[in-house]
């Protein structure tokens, strides 16, 4: 009996609430998750690591200077130097970076600027006079572009150590930040070795034009400028010379003596994007 009063009793107090305009609520669901965090905003900058350094005899003659001014990536989350890295993305983000510096750590390491200050000390013993108006230096610049997640490094690197005149070098690296490491210049193109070939016709064809174009040179022809296995050197563009990239294309240094004499200089060819379009891969 008590069962069936219970029961008329909650009819009755749910058509009294339906009566009202009294609904009843809904079963309450899973809470819902809190939102994701938004990823972090991974930034990149190239810095210049300085190096200086002065080499001088006893008795106060300066015989050596040295100034690298080498290129240093850093890597920014949220605006925020890492240096110790917290997450995932952080410790991909160092990875490149400690691949980029390093490899010009090695190119710093690799030189012979300790045996050039040694033999300074020596020559000045035995000819003091060599250094009254001179000493020896070696010089590291660079400039940096950045498009995407391309880093180009254009560099030259001079020197005087001894003889009859200075010497500069011109190097190169392209450093892709998307997959963490230095390109290839082929490799960007659909069919590498069709492209290699091009950029080498191009050259020839620009260094033809310059030449004709210049009284110097008159009545000359570029196998009487360069030399003998011109053609040769001009195909190992891409694997052996300086290849850079700006807001206008890329460039190709072929530092003096390697296409031709010193007296010549560099030769350097450059080539818009434009001329170029046809030849890159996705």
């Amino acid at each position: 009996m008590k069962k069936y009063c219970s029961l008329i009793l909650t009819l009755c107090l749910a058509a009294a609430l339906a009566g009202c305009g009294i609904t009843t609520l809904p079963t309450p669901e899973d809470p819902e998750p809190p939102a994701a965090a938004d990823p972090e905003e991974i930034t990149y900058e190239v810095t210049t690591d300085p190096h200086e350094e002065t080499v001088h005899a006893e008795d106060g003659t300066l015989l050596m200077t040295v100034s690298f001014q080498l290129p240093h990536l850093q890597a920014y989350a949220d605006g925020t130097l890492i240096e110790t890295p917290a997450t995932p993305a952080q410790e991909e983000a160092m990875a490149r970076v400690n691949t980029f510096n390093e490899n010009f750590n090695q190119w710093r390491e690799s030189g012979d600027t300790a045996q050039s200050m040694e033999d300074a000390k020596s020559l000045y013993q035995s000819f003091p006079d060599a250094f009254s108006n001179t000493s020896y230096c070696e010089e590291f610049t660079y400039m940096a572009y950045r498009t995407g997640s391309l880093i180009s490094i254009a560099a030259d690197y001079y020197s005087y150590l001894g003889g009859a005149h200075p010497n500069t070098v011109y190097f190169s690296w392209n450093f892709d930040l998307d997959s963490g490491i230095f390109l290839a210049i082929p490799e960007l193109a659909e069919d590498p070795q069709a492209f290699t070939l091009a950029v080498a016709d191009m050259i020839e064809v620009q260094a033809v034009e310059r030449f004709q174009s210049d009284p110097n040179y008159a009545g000359l022809s570029l196998s009487d400028i360069y030399w003998e296995n011109y053609r040769e050197v001009m195909e190992k563009w891409a694997s052996d010379y300086a290849v850079s990239f700006d807001a206008e294309g890329m460039t190709i240094i072929f530092s003096a003596y390697e296409l031709a004499s010193y007296a010549a200089g560099p030769q350097e060819f450059h080539f818009s994007y434009e001329q170029l379009a046809s030849y890159w891969s996705e």
